[in-house]
């Protein structure tokens, strides 16, 4: 997992993009699975948990540089669902929230095309699953304990919009559904069409008036 740090003038770049997760990193992610597993004991959601270092891939979903997600979510009478749980930070360094298209009214989470989106979707795509994602927010190795944003791959593919010439995917939180944690529950994602429409429309005007280099 690698968070983007908001630069004041461009949302798009990111001087420290690095190949691997620092430690920080690492141990925020582990403790976001710890928090989605205890909220689905609670919420008595039954799920897989997908062992990263024990769980091995087909040779097709190596080839196809498909991710593996965290936990397989299985209820009755619906389908099966994949989540991947990210941590990520959703300020600057100094503290100021990061926003979408740098716009003030809407904070947003930025999400890596090459190693947050990507890899999610080529999996979808090859074995027909839905996935999602859980997102949390951390500060350095600590990570917010009460709350969560659901966002489904297919809700939020449109933010794509002709990536990777961008190296960060913009997600506007009102497109996530938020989860309280400690009063448990089911996981929903109801965010209307219309809503990610609307900021789907900002991307496209965004670009078109300010290009890739904006």
């Amino acid at each position: 997992m690698v968070d983007r740090q908001t630069q004041k003038g461009n949302p798009t770049r990111n001087n420290d993009v690095k190949d691997s997760p620092s430690s920080e990193e690492i141990e925020a992610g582990e403790k976001a699975e710890e928090l989605f597993q205890d909220f689905c004991d609670d919420s008595g959601i039954t799920y897989l948990y997908i062992d990263q270092s024990s769980y091995n891939k087909s040779s097709r979903l190596v080839k196809g540089k498909a991710a593996r997600p965290d936990f397989l979510i299985m209820e009755p009478h619906k389908m099966p669902i994949f989540i991947d749980v990210k941590a990520h930070q959703l300020t600057t360094p100094g503290g100021e929230p990061n926003f979408f298209l740098n716009d003030e009214r809407y904070q947003a989470v930025f999400l890596s095309v090459k190693r947050d989106f990507l890899p999610l979707r080529r999996l979808q795509t090859l074995v027909g699953i839905p996935i999602w994602l859980a997102i949390f927010e951390r500060s350095g190795r600590r990570v917010r304990p009460e709350q969560m944003y659901l966002a489904p791959v297919n809700a939020i593919n449109d933010f794509l919009r002709g990536q990777p010439k961008w190296q960060f995917m913009q997600v506007p939180l009102e497109c996530c559904s938020p989860i309280n944690l400690k009063k448990g529950g089911p996981l929903n994602f109801d965010v209307k069409d219309e809503t990610i429409q609307k900021f789907v429309e900002m991307l496209n005007e965004y670009i078109e008036k300010k290009g890739w280099e904006g």
